[in-house]
């Protein structure tokens, strides 16, 4: 009966939880609830992708997900090699030109992005280890070219600058060679982050996992930007898988913390139900 009672209360459960902390008080496995979550990210629902539309940062990151979602099909359409007027060409075609357009509304909001990488610049030079230094201002200084580059790309898209022997996509592609210089750098200082973190500690510990998470989103953004740059090309439909799979690890980043669980407050009558032997001693009056 009390299982059944206590069960049906949520509000209960944390309580539960909160006795059983007590090295007092034991209950039954059977009688316990499930335990409070304590996930990372909140859960899906509406609430929470309005949150995350209303950051600029998710927008961009979410319309990210759907333009190499939209490369990808082109690059699958690709293999199938559809004829021309079909309806597997037809889709090729509006997805093609989803991802255009998109990738351009992306590249309009890219503007002053490069500002604070540009002022963080001093702060790397602070750095005391020498390589550490050195690393962290070439993928700083990589990374604000790329957009600095890509910003003279898109005005020459505009003719709002001439185009000269590099028109605004070849200035474009120039900007992708920094950003997959600047990615390789951040894989190489990812890695050497992990290898100190395995040598210090025996465990993997949840900052090597980390680490070993940043150092592959940054391996997948060198095979991105080394297709998109005409660097080393290798194909739509791989280059759109790896781009999703980043760009699903940038929105999950954006997506709405979860709240953490508050603690129960044990109810005082409770709390002096289950209080030890000993205090109770203490707090009896000694007699004379």
């Amino acid at each position: 009966w009390l299982k059944a009672k206590w069960l049906q209360v949520p509000e209960c459960h944390s309580v539960i939880w909160s006795l059983c902390a007590l090295p007092e008080v034991s209950f039954s496995e059977d009688l316990l609830p499930n335990r409070p979550s304590s996930l990372s990210m909140a859960e899906m629902s509406i609430d929470n992708f309005n949150v995350l539309c209303g950051k600029a940062e998710g927008r961009d990151k979410l319309a990210r997900l759907f333009q190499y979602s939209a490369r990808a099909f082109v690059g699958l359409a690709s293999l199938a090699a559809p004829k021309a007027g079909s309806k597997l060409s037809l889709l090729e075609g509006h997805a093609r030109t989803a991802m255009v357009q998109l990738a351009g509304a992306r590249r309009t909001h890219r503007w002053c992005k490069e500002l604070p990488v540009i002022q963080s610049l001093p702060k790397s030079l602070s750095i005391k280890d020498p390589v550490d230094r050195v690393l962290d201002l070439l993928q700083k200084a990589s990374l604000a070219t790329f957009m600095i580059v890509d910003h003279i790309g898109h005005m020459k898209q505009w003719k709002i600058l001439p185009g000269g022997k590099r028109a605004g996509a070849g200035t474009i592609q120039l900007g992708l060679k920094f950003f997959c210089f600047s990615n390789m750098v951040g894989a190489l200082v990812q890695m050497k982050k992990f290898f100190a973190l395995s040598a210090s500690s025996d465990d993997t510990s949840k900052a090597e996992l980390t680490c070993l998470k940043t150092a592959f989103k940054h391996m997948l953004l060198v095979l991105q930007t080394a297709h998109l740059s005409l660097l080393c090309p290798s194909h739509d439909a791989l280059v759109g898988f790896a781009g999703m799979i980043t760009s699903f690890m940038d929105v999950k980043a954006q997506w709405p913390a979860a709240k953490p669980v508050a603690a129960a407050v044990v109810p005082k009558a409770l709390a002096m139900e289950v209080a030890p032997p000993e205090a109770d001693e203490k707090a009896k009056p000694k007699s004379s």
